[in-house]
């Protein structure tokens, strides 16, 4: 719409979106004031009301024409500077440092199984068993020296 005062197709009916953009831009005369209270009442409850573009042409008949405003100088900020992403030396996807790999990683996450079955095994099953069957828990952190032990040399070399 090019103007209220005086639009270019006068006998255009109004979708609801422009009749709440001319009631929008009656508010905003209000608030410079350019109309009172009761006028912006009766100019707002006409704009809602108005089927055509003509209809709001006396309206806005004795307002200024309802051009967009330049907008306010901003303070612009430097842009913002993002550091290069390093390449990966190592292919993508999951790296274990186990000996052995995937194979390393499975036995270290069953050994507190293994351990558990050859407590109860031995405990229930060899005479005055539970005795000692207990030790078969230091299998964990043995199987976790043997298994990622060796890891960290080759690591600190790199």
């Amino acid at each position: 719409m090019s103007g209220y005062a005086e639009p270019e197709r006068p006998q255009e009916r109004l979708s609801d979106a422009e009749r709440e953009e001319a009631v929008g831009h009656l508010m905003t005369a209000q608030a410079e004031g350019r109309l009172t209270t009761a006028e912006l009442a009766d100019r707002s409850a006409s704009a809602r009301a108005a089927v055509t573009r003509g209809d709001l042409a006396p309206l806005f008949a004795d307002l200024p024409s309802a051009a967009p405003r330049p907008a306010a100088p901003t303070v612009s900020e430097p842009p913002l500077t993002w550091a290069p992403v390093p390449e990966p030396t190592a292919p993508m996807g999951r790296r274990s440092r186990a000996l052995g790999g995937r194979v390393g990683d499975t036995i270290m996450a069953l050994s507190p199984f293994i351990a558990l079955l050859l407590f109860f095994g031995f405990g229930f099953w060899v005479p005055g068993g539970f005795t000692w069957s207990w030790l078969f828990f230091f299998l964990i952190p043995i199987t976790g020296i043997i298994v990622y032990g060796g890891g960290a040399a080759t690591e600190r070399n790199r």
